[in-house]
């Protein structure tokens, strides 16, 4: 029987393919030898982790500022006012910070004129105001002004108070701490009254002329300014006699300037001895307080 060769010729081929099949399914991949699991790793899916946000720190809260307790005391008024002082003559101003209230309310009362005789003086008023703090009162202040031309003593002024209801109050002395008023000179004056519904006031001057005795001037050096304690501004310095004769019982007076220029308050003191010409003496004065601006001091004694 004869054999062909082109009969077995396709199952060569078959197997021929094959094995250049299965040599190339166990070649290595070009990029290098396959990773067991890489086909896994490269599926599987990373788990997120949670980013954590920064914690919030809270802003600190403030502390609440303590409320200064009111004192007595005017804040911003320099420890030395003028160095020397003439008698009657203002001093330096003293600006006031910031200040205590006194809880002092200005109130309208009409002013009745007076016509009654008296001394060549001229009352000015200042303000007119109830005072409220805890010793509920009226208060009239300003200044006694001599526009004549003798010298005056016994000096004051009588005031008169009429109510609501008809009714009247008076006459009470005012607070008049001068003891001499030269022509052009001035005198301030303060007058309180407790409670009634006053809606009016009469004012009247009193003095008289200059018989016996002699003003004399004492000039005023040193002056300290504080607070006194208990509601009240204390004013020390040293009277000076610049005269050529002995002078006797030296009055200083002095008042509280509001930053309108009003006299608020009223206070004054006397040295109880005689001082030879060239010497001098201590004085310590002390004011009601009320919140001020300026102050004046007035200084006069009698002639030994």
């Amino acid at each position: 029987m004869e054999h062909n060769i082109f009969d077995s010729q396709p199952r060569a081929i078959l197997a021929l393919l094959v094995v250049v099949l299965l040599t190339a399914c166990s070649m290595p991949s070009p990029g290098g030898e396959t990773v067991p699991g890489a086909e896994e790793q490269s599926l599987a899916q990373p788990t997120p982790t949670s980013t954590l946000y920064p914690t919030y720190t809270p802003y600190p809260t403030s502390e609440p500022v303590p409320t200064a307790e009111p004192s007595a005391t005017p804040t911003g008024v320099p420890t030395e006012a003028a160095t020397e002082i003439a008698a009657r003559s203002p001093t330096q101003p003293a600006p006031v910070a910031a200040l205590a209230t006194s809880g002092a309310v200005d109130v309208e009362l009409e002013r009745i004129p007076d016509t009654d005789p008296g001394p060549s003086f001229t009352i000015v008023v200042h303000a007119t105001r109830i005072q409220g703090d805890g010793s509920y009162r009226y208060r009239i202040t300003g200044l006694v002004r001599n526009y004549g031309t003798e010298t005056y003593e016994g000096i004051g002024v009588k005031a008169s108070f009429l109510d609501d209801k008809g009714g009247g109050y008076g006459p009470v002395d005012v607070y008049c701490p001068c003891r001499f008023l030269e022509p052009g000179a001035e005198c301030p004056f303060s007058v309180d009254m407790y409670p009634r519904n006053y809606v009016a006031y009469r004012l009247h001057p009193k003095g008289q002329p200059v018989v016996y005795r002699q003003s004399a001037s004492v000039v005023l050096s040193g002056i300290t300014v504080s607070g006194g304690g208990a509601g009240s501004v204390l004013i020390t310095g040293t009277a000076v006699n610049r005269n050529a004769f002995a002078v006797r019982n030296p009055i200083i007076a002095g008042a509280l300037i509001d930053a309108s220029g009003r006299i608020v308050s009223v206070g004054s003191t006397i040295v109880l001895e005689d001082v030879a010409p060239g010497e001098s003496v201590p004085f310590s004065l002390r004011i009601e307080y009320e919140p001020y601006f300026t102050y004046k001091l007035y200084a006069q004694a009698t002639q030994n």
